[in-house]
């Protein structure tokens, strides 16, 4: 299993390679989410063990919003990362690197996972509710039959 920050770091610096800007924190953690999904989806199994607060805009992860609003984003982070998680994490970033991130946050607006973390709340309340990994489990089983069918 992967250390969520170590993870982040590789995205957000594949991110700045590929598009030679830095990541904003929305697309951030949208893409950690499509991260985590692919593991779920091909893996069968969560990538890094933190879990995804159910936020107004999306699933959010509190370490990688510390790290942003720490001003040294993914400074303290190790590299250390299989290669297997380095193509996880390119194969996301192909898929979605060039989607907004306010696509992206309307993207996992349609999941399941973080449809269920909402319910009770308000549309501009940010919530505390965990995704649950058996509900992005279903997220994943969805999106890899829609691609079968593509």
């Amino acid at each position: 299993m992967e250390h969520t920050l170590s993870v982040a770091k590789y995205l957000y610096d594949s991110y700045l390679e590929r598009f030679h800007q830095p990541m904003d924190q929305m697309k951030m953690h949208k893409l950690m989410y499509f991260v985590q999904r692919e593991s779920l989806m091909y893996d069968k199994t969560v990538l890094f063990e933190e879990d995804f607060l159910g936020w107004r805009y999306g699933p959010v992860l509190a370490s990688v919003r510390n790290e942003y609003l720490s001003g040294n984003v993914f400074s303290s982070a190790g590299d250390a990362i299989s290669e297997h998680t380095r193509q996880l994490v390119d194969r996301v970033l192909d898929r979605y690197g060039a989607v907004s991130s306010w696509k992206l946050s309307s993207l996992s607006h349609n999941e399941f996972s973080w449809k269920c973390s909402r319910k009770g709340l308000n549309a501009s309340e940010n919530g505390s509710v965990k995704l649950s990994v058996n509900a992005m489990k279903v997220d994943a089983a969805r999106e890899l039959a829609e691609r079968k069918n593509s």
